[in-house]
């Protein structure tokens, strides 16, 4: 379980580094989707980075996906080696997604967004708006994720089994 911890954390660092990285560079349109619906409204004409920014940006978040889904398959594959049945694969992609999603929730809505102001600062004319002190903004989208997880975890674990074949 300390590998699934290990990379659940790893990836959740690699997760804030792109975020306070490539936020300042990508399209508003891209960032203001994950906040508040008035701040999305009040930083709507928000100017674009040049183009090369977004880029950047979009680079930089392709190597968190990718690096994402490099640790999924890598706690896979050594489940698998390491003789890993159907639910303990399972209890391992859970855990692995209920770390994320914890650092989610607490480090980057309730730290990053409300506490520090970090997009408030990136687009200033959304200072006044109520959304910052709404706290449970993103709480029906954290819910439906939150019970969809296992379902997923379990579909993972399946597809591994399906190539065990192959892994092992």
């Amino acid at each position: 379980m300390i590998k699934t911890i290990i990379v659940a954390l790893a990836i959740c660092i690699i997760e804030i580094l792109v975020i306070g990285i490539a936020s300042p560079m990508a399209k508003p349109s891209l960032v203001l989707r994950f906040l508040p619906e008035d701040v999305r409204i009040a930083g709507k004409d928000h100017p674009e980075p040049p183009m090369y920014k977004q880029i950047i940006a979009h680079i930089l978040l392709a190597l968190f996906l990718i690096a994402m889904f490099a640790g999924m398959i890598y706690l896979g594959i050594d489940g698998i080696r390491n003789g890993y049945g159907f639910w303990r694969l399972t209890l391992r992609f859970i855990v692995l997604l209920y770390i994320m999603k914890a650092f989610d929730i607490i480090v980057q809505d309730q730290w990053l967004v409300m506490t520090v102001g970090y997009f408030k600062k990136l687009y200033p004319e959304t200072a006044d708006c109520e959304g910052w002190k709404n706290r449970a903004f993103n709480n029906k989208n954290q819910i439906i994720r939150i019970i969809a997880y296992p379902f997923l975890c379990m579909i993972t674990a399946g597809i591994f089994l399906l190539f065990k074949g192959i892994i092992v």
